[in-house]
């Protein structure tokens, strides 16, 4: 009878030790459950910031590829040093609509061309007018200031690959009468005879030039037209796909110290 209690209290310890035990493993399974809960909402957590990180690379970079394609193949700015010889930018001659900057946005592929289909009326249209393969754009600078003044203006380029700049060409329109720009001959034989008038004025400067005299309320028109010359001998596959972007700046002075 002893022996028996003793064995049912040992079953009965032995049934408490299990019990204890099994309470013991399932705080342990719960401890392990709750780290790897932290672990997962910790590791969500790196996963989604280096997703946000990443989103906002991608937004900026889109936004560097958004300015550089609303900026264009062309634009031009103003500037104006002093308010007594302002000047101002239109796309119209009406000059509703002022602006110290222009910018030509629409998208143009270019290809090699002849400058002899290039419209002869190239210069009668205001704004853009881009052709199929060449670019056009026309605008107004206007003295909005109370003395004469003198435009100081200036056309150059940027973001040149494949070499594209050693057969452009550039037209610029000033009242009406037009020079050609290209860029000296490669091999050093001198200026271009297709299409040239005056070889670039720089590495990177199609031309820089003054307007002497233009009274208040009176405005010069300015077009200027850009393409790839086909009969240029540095027209050849090896400028495919090559990209350029030009510029111009057009400053106001005194026109009494243009002497």
């Amino acid at each position: 009878m002893k022996l028996r209690n003793r064995t049912l209290k040992y079953a009965s310890n032995t049934s408490e030790g299990a019990a204890i035990e099994g309470t013991k493993r399932s705080i342990s399974l719960l401890r392990r459950s709750a780290a790897e809960v932290m672990r997962y909402r910790v590791l969500k957590k790196i996963i989604l910031i280096g997703v946000a990180l990443g989103a906002a690379g991608l937004m900026v970079g889109y936004s560097f590829v958004l300015l550089y394609n609303r900026t264009g193949r062309f634009s031009v700015a103003v500037d104006n040093p002093s308010a007594t010889y302002s000047i101002s930018l239109c796309e119209r001659p009406d000059f509703k609509a002022r602006s110290s900057r222009l910018v030509c946005d629409q998208q143009v592929k270019i290809t090699n061309i002849c400058g002899g289909i290039i419209p002869k009326n190239v210069d009668n249209l205001d704004g853009q007018h881009n052709g199929e393969n060449y670019l056009a754009y026309t605008f107004y600078c206007k003295n909005i200031g109370n003395a004469p003044v003198a435009l100081d203006y200036e056309i150059s380029f940027n973001n040149v690959s494949n070499g594209i700049d050693e057969c452009m060409r550039v037209r610029l329109y000033v009242n009406g009468e037009y020079t050609d720009f290209a860029k000296t001959k490669s091999d050093g034989m001198g200026p271009e005879t297709h299409y040239c008038d005056r070889p670039f004025a720089g590495k990177y400067i199609v031309c820089r030039d003054l307007i002497n005299r233009v009274e208040p309320d009176d405005y010069v028109k300015f077009t200027v037209v850009i393409w790839v010359e086909g009969d240029d001998p540095d027209c050849n596959d090896s400028i495919v796909n090559g990209k350029i972007k030009f510029d111009m700046t057009i400053e106001g002075k005194p026109a009494a110290t243009i002497g």
